[in-house]
């Protein structure tokens, strides 16, 4: 199968060229690599804001769960620890925090702010990513700053675990177009959306 980085398409362009003293627009035909269609910067950091509110209501559900467990094992003590917060904190920031995008992008492939948004993560195939690269997505977004880095055209979270996050409509365009080259007939391309 084809990476969807390297799935080729017609484009023509209208050059302008003087011939005989009279501008003439010539039309050119070029075979290129598609661009990918990414979910980019502020939509990203949209993504973000709205997991947020998930990641508090899925801490909230956790803890409460937590608390009746503790509770009804009456092992209360550990409550009173002096640590407690520290510990709290660094459990919801290391291990809920991850644990949040790896259940939902691994289970709907998407967090749910990407999938109430059509939003989907992908593989460089077009597919779902591995169990591996979700837990490395997972984990990456622990590190400080890290949601920055989503501003740009791709966040540290999918280079480093090598996926891409896209609208829904665009990966069927892309699962037709790797089908197309699949063939061999890189003569068709879909008309770009004005």
């Amino acid at each position: 199968m084809q990476k969807i980085t390297e799935i080729k398409e017609f484009h023509i362009f209208k050059k302008r060229k003087t011939v005989n003293g009279e501008t003439i627009f010539v039309e050119e035909k070029v075979l290129r690599y598609r661009e990918i269609p990414y979910v980019e910067g502020w939509a990203r950091f949209g993504h973000f804001l709205l997991d947020y509110v998930f990641r508090l209501i899925f801490g909230l559900f956790f803890g409460v769960l937590l608390g009746l467990v503790l509770a009804l094992t009456n092992n209360v003590e550990f409550l009173q620890d002096p640590n407690f917060d520290l510990y709290n904190r660094l459990f919801s920031w290391l291990i809920l925090y991850p644990m949040y995008y790896f259940i939902f992008e691994f289970t709907m492939q998407a967090s749910p702010a990407k999938a109430i948004l059509g939003r989907v993560v992908i593989d460089e195939y077009g597919n779902k990513p591995s169990p591996k690269q979700f837990f490395i997505r997972s984990i990456s977004k622990t590190v400080p700053l890290e949601v920055f880095s989503c501003l740009s055209t791709l966040g540290w979270h999918d280079t480093w675990s090598n996926t891409f996050v896209i609208r829904k409509k665009d990966l069927a365009e892309l699962k037709l177009l790797q089908k197309i080259n699949d063939i061999g007939d890189t003569s068709v391309s879909l008309p770009k959306e004005s």
